[in-house]
């Protein structure tokens, strides 16, 4: 059950990301150039928030320019789109950004940090019953007196 509901996450998001990208290869190549090759914090800020339907795309693109720091494009990126956290945050693992900064800037973007934890190894904790210790036996089968041989 917990691999097919995985399996459907990531399909899921796989798809979700193909509407976040963008429109067409004019509108990529018109933001890159606003970002230019080392963009200020201020100039990606105003760039995710006049295109929050691409944040998760423009994320990608920061993340590969020089100068950026990740965990600050990451915030302005989740509070220009914080519907999109999920998927930032995937783009921002998938460029190999580690999950503290990740949660710090979804703390930071005021989202909640728990819509974009990475399940642990263990995988997502269920609620499983554990049955009560049993007591321990007390006395015995009678004897416990010396024989007579």
């Amino acid at each position: 059950m917990k691999t097919s509901a995985t399996i459907l996450s990531v399909i899921s998001i796989a798809f979700s990301s193909f509407t976040f990208a963008f429109d067409s290869p004019e509108q990529r190549d018109a933001i890159d150039s606003q970002l230019g090759n080392t963009p200020s914090e201020q100039t990606y800020q105003n760039i995710l928030q006049s295109n929050p339907q691409v944040a998760p795309s423009i994320l990608s693109m920061l993340l590969n320019k020089q100068g950026v720091d990740p965990q600050n494009a990451i915030t302005a990126a989740m509070a220009a789109a914080p519907d999109k956290a999920t998927e930032i945050a995937q783009v921002a693992r998938d460029a190999g950004v580690t999950n503290e900064d990740i949660t710090s800037a979804a703390l930071l973007a005021g989202v909640d940090p728990t819509q974009i934890a990475e399940a642990s190894a263990a995988g997502t904790p269920t609620n499983t019953s554990v049955a009560p210790p049993s007591p321990p036996s007390v006395g015995g089968q009678g004897g416990g007196a010396i024989s007579p041989s």
